[in-house]
């Protein structure tokens, strides 16, 4: 079926623009606002999108999601170690600072659930245990004692940690050994690791060679964000197999981050006076943020919003079998607000607004919607 002909698409349009109005409807009612025109703009904003999106069938949010969303983070392949490197090559720590940790709050937190007795992040636990080893590989012993709960049988902890396991992409390998030395008879060893097409790529930028010792030493560029594209190469070659990413927990977690980034892009940059004390806060870089007040982001306004754009992210992503995911459901909607209030963890409260780090892909999505807005002027 076409996207012309895509009565679902027109819909999740539809109930985006429902949105629009009831959100308008409240920042009519308020008058909270401690920045003069901040209320304007976002009206004002809210209003060119209402009429600016639902054009061409959605032209704008196609743009939006699969120019900068789908192809540097879900890329379109069935090849692993091909999304991985896509993902890997399209992110830099210091461009995408806010998604990595939006991502690695989502990932703790799902990871929790399934190793719940760990202790500190999980993630870090993992970078510290591969980078003391230079094959990339985490004896099973190890693993155990990392992510173990030795209050639960060893098979019920094994199924948990496949689980983990199988959340970033890994693989397990077995070692024979015919004659133990303690024992002298065989020993099974099995190793937890990367994909060897992984270990390829990965050797050429994170394994440092020291040849006068004849040594090998992880570097220290190996961090959170290889497992984070791990996690998102997983997602993307298996976005139609739902119990190999996660279930239903991470679609609508992935869903829910992605639909914040559009709605974070969608708020207009502030213009202060010189006199606003934010402007003199130490911990505000006029440079590289822009102020969201605090009520733009209060529930009345934020969720007519935010809840479309949920539907409309899966949809994009994951097509109908994701959407049917998106149901409201306590659990899902508990999913949701974490993903929000993951914002005062990734951002700054500055006297009572929100700093928004000005990061590549707020850019970018807004220069596309600015593009149309400044075409329309002009004619």
């Amino acid at each position: 079926m076409t996207e012309a002909q895509d009565t679902t698409w027109k819909g999740l349009l539809n109930e985006f623009q429902d949105g629009l109005e009831k959100a308008l409807e409240e920042l009519q009612k308020r008058d909270v606002e401690n920045i003069p025109g901040a209320k304007e703009a976002l009206i004002q904003r809210l209003n060119n999108i209402k009429l600016h999106f639902p054009k061409n069938n959605g032209d704008l949010f196609l743009k939006s999601i699969n120019d900068k969303i789908q192809n540097a983070f879900f890329p379109n392949t069935n090849n692993f170690s091909e999304a991985f490197e896509k993902i890997l090559k399209s992110r830099t720590h210091e461009q995408d600072f806010i998604i990595n940790e939006l991502l690695n709050g989502f990932v703790t937190s799902k990871a929790k659930a399934i190793a719940s007795e760990t202790q500190g992040p999980i993630i870090d636990r993992m970078v510290e245990a591969f980078s003391k080893r230079n094959d990339f590989h985490i004896v099973d012993h190890q693993f155990f004692a990392m992510f173990g709960d030795p209050n639960k049988p060893r098979h019920y902890v094994k199924k948990q940690l496949e689980e983990l396991v199988n959340m970033f992409g890994l693989v397990s390998k077995e070692l024979v050994i015919e004659k133990d030395i303690r024992r002298s008879e065989e020993k099974v060893y099995v190793f937890y690791t990367f994909p060897s097409e992984i270990i390829e790529i990965l050797e050429e930028k994170y394994l440092i060679i020291d040849e006068e010792l004849g040594y090998a030493y992880v570097s220290n560029n190996f961090d959170r964000n290889i497992f984070i594209c791990m996690f998102l190469a997983n997602i993307a070659i298996n976005r139609d197999n739902i119990d190999k990413i996660g279930g239903s927990y991470t679609i609508n977690g992935i869903s829910a981050i992605f639909a914040l980034i559009l709605l974070l892009s969608f708020m207009p940059k502030l213009s202060v006076d010189e006199t606003n004390p934010v402007l003199n806060d130490p911990n505000f870089d006029e440079k590289n943020m822009s102020i969201i007040p605090k009520s733009w982001m209060m529930k009345h306004v934020l969720e007519p919003l935010f809840e479309p754009l949920i539907k409309i992210i899966a949809y994009r992503i994951g097509g109908g079998l994701w959407l049917s995911k998106i149901i409201d459901s306590e659990i899902n909607k508990k999913i949701h607000n974490q993903i929000r209030f993951l914002l005062k963890d990734v951002n700054k409260w500055i006297l009572g607004n929100l700093c928004r780090v000005e990061i590549p892909i707020f850019i970018e999505i807004s220069n596309i919607f600015t593009e149309i807005l400044v075409g329309y002027k002009e004619e």
